[in-house]
């Protein structure tokens, strides 16, 4: 299969892949002094060498210039003892298949027990969504069937094994002496960081997701000085920017933003790989400057304006189908039918540009910046004591928590969301990367629930929130306060933002007279859209009518 494989990679998908930016492969080069790599097509293999020994990391294609290649790197093919498989797609073993040129005929194969399975065909390799079945992959080669969490010893060379499923069922991630992480097609550098690999070749994209971070995870506790290198698109020594993004998939129908600009053009052109090259650099890290940078989402999802667009399209197209050429209807019915088209039409449209608008004035990238603003208004209020601890109700992409972390650096501050899907963007892994990115470590998240906070009478010195409770549908606005303030310890500061007009929480003034009587020692509300954070006309036109800070001391 290797031959036709590779051949059918070389111009078929060369085609597919055309412009997309998705397969950024290194030159063929060292990485270090121990790690180099052969470029092949779009597909890098790499050759780890210690104290004379040197390892193969996957076999590659069936490539015609491998053992040329090899050479511009003074390693020969005879010399390859033992080879670490990751998985078994033929641009990983095809130099070792059963109709190879034979390099390697001679090496042993380290191979996840699991993904033996495909060789053996025990499970059949599945691309686009299950919806193709691979041809069967023949090896012949003596194979050693590893385990996750198996580490051993290959002539004093020390392996470590992380089984990472989702691209295929049995993927293996190698680490190396402690300090050489091999990861395959787990993981995909771009310009933004690392997300999880291509979306149609995965056998499983949540099953990616899910596994890498649980490596992530088990890297971090140890804090090991790693080099993380791909199989398709370079390497990096920035753990954050490795697995920046790897609760998202990159999406090989959409041209994608390479890490370099300048790396290899999709992978097929290999003019600039060239044995001069090989000697002259070692090869550059993937990093981009101002990549990590948080990422705060908006308050208009981003799916929402692609959504009205396309329901303001339908209707427009009703009321052309049936309103102006009368498609299978006449008089009264016409015009009933073209009147509802074309009022739908008006609404939707409206509600597009409405969009448009707020998003833009939300946006932590924009020129208003309203979100900003709000967010690091609110914070202002939050007031910890040294040691302290304070708690942010519905923190979303955690701004305010950060925020008010920021602004209280000698206390904690814990966020906490049910992270529902009507705001999908959101999410704790977002939040923990919106910390690492602004360099915040005295934070922490955790799913919660407003309705019902999961901690004792006065756990916190202080308790937030923005723009939450009037979300929350069918609850007393006024109960979910005092919800929150039960976990308010006395002497404790508050400061909790929202819409809080008559018809969403009663009547307010009486509701901080009642917390005056109850022993509180101050109790303000502040109208926020008199200028300190908007205009009056702004909050109409943004539908935050309301707006309000209700702030004090227990």
């Amino acid at each position: 299969m290797s031959k036709k494989a590779s051949e059918f990679q070389e111009k078929a998908m060369s085609a597919i892949y055309r412009g997309k930016e998705i397969f950024k492969p290194l030159n063929t080069g060292w990485i270090d002094g121990h790690a180099a790599c052969v470029r092949e097509y779009v597909a890098n293999v790499f050759f780890y060498t210690k104290n004379g020994v040197t390892i193969m990391i996957d076999a590659g294609y069936n490539y015609p210039r491998l053992k040329e290649k090899m050479g511009w790197i003074g390693v020969d093919p005879e010399s390859i003892r033992n080879i670490l498989i990751t998985h078994q797609d033929t641009d990983h073993v095809g130099a070792v298949e059963e109709d190879s040129d034979g390099l390697f005929r001679n090496a042993v194969l380290y191979i996840g027990d699991v993904e033996n399975r495909y060789l053996t065909g025990e499970a059949r390799r599945k691309v686009c969504y299950g919806l193709y079945t691979l041809p069967k992959v023949t090896i012949e080669n003596r194979k050693i069937l590893v385990q996750d969490g198996q580490v051993f010893s290959i002539e004093g060379i020390k392996v470590e094994c992380f089984l990472v499923p989702g691209h295929t069922w049995g993927h293996m991630v190698y680490l190396i002496d402690d300090s050489y992480l091999f990861t395959g097609d787990t993981i995909w550098l771009g310009a933004d960081g690392g997300k999880s690999f291509i979306n149609m070749l995965a056998e499983s994209n949540p099953v990616s997701i899910k596994s890498l971070k649980s490596l992530e995870n088990k890297l971090r506790t140890r804090d090991l000085p790693l080099k993380i290198i791909t199989g398709h698109t370079g390497w990096t020594d920035d753990i954050d920017f490795a697995f920046a993004h790897t609760d998202e998939v990159c999406n090989a129908w959409v041209r994608q933003k390479p890490h370099d600009p300048t790396a290899p053009y999709d992978g097929y052109d290999e003019r600039d790989d060239t044995e001069e090259g090989t000697k002259s650099n070692l090869l550059p890290k993937a990093d981009r400057p101002g990549w990590n940078k948080p990422d705060y989402a908006n308050w208009i999802p981003d799916v929402m304006i692609p959504g009205m667009t396309a329901g303001t399209a339908a209707a427009a197209a009703g009321f052309l189908a049936f309103g102006i050429c009368g498609l299978g209807v006449n008089g009264k019915k016409r015009a009933a039918i073209g009147t509802a088209f074309g009022i739908g039409t008006a609404v939707m449209a409206a509600f597009t540009v409405w969009c448009i608008y707020a998003r833009k004035a939300f946006s932590y990238d924009g020129s208003r910046r309203l979100s900003k603003k709000i967010v690091e208004g609110t914070a202002e209020y939050v007031i910890l004591p040294k040691g302290g601890k304070g708690l942010d109700v519905g923190c979303g992409s955690g701004a305010l928590t950060i925020a008010c972390a920021k602004r209280n650096q000698e206390a904690e501050m814990i966020g906490i969301d049910h992270w529902g899907p009507e705001y999908a963007e959101y999410s704790k892994t977002l939040c923990e990367k919106n910390a690492r990115a602004e360099s915040v470590t005295n934070v922490s998240f955790r799913k919660g629930n407003a309705i019902h906070l999961d901690f004792p009478d006065e756990t916190f010195d202080a308790v937030t929130s923005n723009y939450v409770y009037h979300n929350i549908v069918g609850q007393n606005k006024q109960q979910l306060l005092l919800e929150t303030l039960r976990v308010l310890k006395k002497g404790g500061t508050f400061a909790i933002h929202d819409l809080m007009s008559k018809s969403r929480y009663g009547d307010m003034e009486a509701f901080c007279r009642k917390l005056k009587d109850m022993g509180y020692e101050e109790v303000r509300l502040i109208d926020t859209t008199d200028g300190k954070f908007m205009t009056r006309a702004e909050s109409r036109r943004l539908m935050l009518t309301g707006s309000t800070l209700l702030v004090g001391r227990k």
